[in-house]
């Protein structure tokens, strides 16, 4: 719909579909394996730098600005839950096995910076980790109301930031 309502130039859609097949392909293993591998998005991070560097909208400045807004910004929440993660398994007595998010998640963010650019990068974040929430509260209920509920369940976190990026991107 997005190519019959803004008939972007052949450059556009070409980068659009480029960029759009990167994050289908973070998502998918994100949700297969819970992992977003640095083989990948390292890559990606470059190809997408240079498309948004090359292009005009968002351009230099704002492409740059962006990956690194959407990295500091992850990173700061990567580092808190490392310390949540060690204070709670200092009160169990025993290591977490899962943590809330790992640094691939952190270098997705920085992704998702270039793609947008800036200020475009605090919308997609912030609507990726709404519906994350969401998503997360839809599930406590459910399995609250089936009696199955135990805590520290692992959701991949990749799809839903890069549900508020493809938002924000088209």
């Amino acid at each position: 719909m997005w190519i019959f309502v803004y008939q972007p130039s052949l450059d556009r859609f070409m980068s659009s579909l480029l960029v759009s097949a990167i994050f289908l392909l973070i998502a998918v293993i994100d949700l297969e394996h819970r992992l977003i591998l640095h083989v990948v998005s390292l890559p990606a991070g470059a190809v997408i730098g240079l498309l948004g560097v090359l292009s005009p909208t968002p351009g230099p400045l704002r492409t740059l600005a962006g990956g690194a807004v959407g990295f500091v910004a992850v990173l700061g929440l990567f580092l808190l839950g490392e310390a949540f993660a060690k204070a709670v398994s200092r009160l169990r007595g025993r290591a977490l096995e899962e943590v809330a998010f790992g640094f691939g998640d952190v270098n997705l963010a920085a992704l998702i910076g270039l793609a947008v650019g800036w200020p475009g990068v605090v919308a997609a974040l912030l609507v990726g980790m709404l519906a994350a929430g969401l998503f997360s509260l839809i599930y406590l209920i459910t399995m609250l109301a089936r009696k199955r509920y135990t805590a520290f369940v692992p959701i991949p976190y990749g799809p839903f930031l890069i549900f508020g990026a493809l938002l924000v991107y088209f």
